[in-house]
């Protein structure tokens, strides 16, 4: 069956996070993506690691094709030119009025291609006093708020996960996705522009629902409170999670199933309202009862009376984990020179046009000749512009 988006042609001049996940995205369901990179080092992630080729790269990059073009040249300008006025969707993560000032904002796209989707991705906006900052995820993540939900702010730690950068490539692929359905009513393209800074703060929109009725800024404690989150360590020493949320039955079962259903009426811990207020006391006494046996044995115990828990799972625990492996989320492709690749399968299933992962990351300037064999380029042309340094030395054209 054939995929969401086949047919779509998606030009990708982005590096990093945020608009290469947008990109991963729309390629996974059809769309053909062309990857614009510097002839020179490509994706600044490609250097996470040996031979160009990066875990980091690979894994924001499988469904594309690699098209090396020096943009600081007028020919590398002008075949990218040549690439969007065929194009559907353009994604770009520049500083704001750095296309523009190359010639291929969405002002000047536009007029060549009037049904372009135009996505541009910024750190803080495309204006306003922060706008030229350079922005990159943990900045995106502390000032939008989120970092002060993540972290003791008395002893704050930086997070282990690009949590605003992909967050913010998941809002750029929502209003890609958007744009394209209006434009299958109108026949117009559209801009659309998305930031770490906008993106992140839309998510935590309930957390400033609690600010803006209250009018006191929410810490990492209050929705673990609220929501009667836990997290302890069982005597064998092995993390795990419990997340009562508000439906009474979790809380009996939870009672149960460590043997103390007296505290159903206890005062203390009778009422969800209780139980924020004696946090503290109501994880001091259920420490000390996980204490007394290993893990599997707590979670066996709360799985049997329907208590919402889990293990705090490594990366392996998580991909060696039954459910895991039902939803084969592991997934593998082979690429032809860099061999099999291993990566994570889409965060969603479509049951009529699924979801697929065609191509492995590619090598750097891997497409180009065929890239500029769709075009039309001919062989004197390219001699020509690779003589000018469009292509940069290394590229085979």
């Amino acid at each position: 069956m054939a995929e969401a988006l086949a047919g779509l042609l998606v030009v990708e001049v982005a590096n990093y996070v945020t608009g290469p996940f947008a990109g991963a995205m729309l390629g996974d369901l059809g769309a053909e993506v062309i990857k614009v990179e510097d002839p020179d080092k490509g994706d600044p992630f490609r250097c996470w690691g040996e031979d160009l080729y990066s875990p980091a790269f690979c894994a924001l990059n499988r469904n594309k094709k690699s098209f090396c073009i020096d943009l600081r040249t007028a020919g590398g300008r002008s075949l990218l030119g040549e690439l969007i006025e065929r194009a559907d969707v353009v994604i770009e993560n520049y500083r704001p009025g750095v296309a523009d000032k190359m010639g291929f904002g969405y002002d000047a796209v536009r007029v060549r291609n009037p049904k372009l989707v135009y996505c541009s991705i910024s750190g803080f906006g495309e204006d306003g006093p922060y706008s030229q900052r350079p922005g990159f995820d943990t900045v995106g993540q502390a000032l939008s708020g989120l970092l002060s939900l993540l972290t003791d702010i008395a002893k704050p730690e930086p997070m282990g996960i690009s949590l605003s950068d992909h967050i913010t490539g998941i809002y750029a692929f929502c209003g890609i996705m958007s744009a394209l359905a209006a434009r299958a009513v109108d026949g117009q393209g559209q801009l659309i522009t998305t930031s770490l800074l906008q993106a992140t703060m839309h998510l935590m929109g309930e957390n400033a629902a609690h600010y803006f009725f209250a009018n006191d800024s929410p810490v990492r404690q209050t929705r673990v409170h609220q929501a009667q989150v836990y997290a302890f360590r069982a005597s064998d020493g092995l993390p795990f999670v419990v997340h009562l949320s508000s439906p009474s039955k979790f809380w009996e079962g939870l009672a149960n199933a460590i043997g103390h259903p007296e505290w159903l009426n206890d005062p203390r811990f009778a009422t969800h309202s209780a139980r924020q207020q004696n946090y503290q006391a109501l994880l001091s006494q259920l420490q000390r009862i996980f204490d007394s046996a290993p893990r599997d044995h707590w979670l066996d115990e709360l799985a049997g009376r329907d208590v919402p828990s889990a293990p705090i799972n490594t990366i392996a625990d998580a991909f060696a984990d039954p459910q895991v492996r039902h939803l084969k989320m592991e997934i593998s492709y082979d690429h032809p020179t860099r061999g099999t690749v291993h990566g994570v399968a889409p965060g969603f299933s479509l049951s009529t046009t699924p979801l697929s992962v065609r191509r492995a990351p590619p090598t750097l300037g891997e497409h180009t000749a065929l890239i500029l064999d769709s075009l039309g380029i001919p062989p004197e042309m390219r001699a020509k512009l690779k003589t000018q340094g469009a292509f940069g030395p290394s590229q085979q054209v």
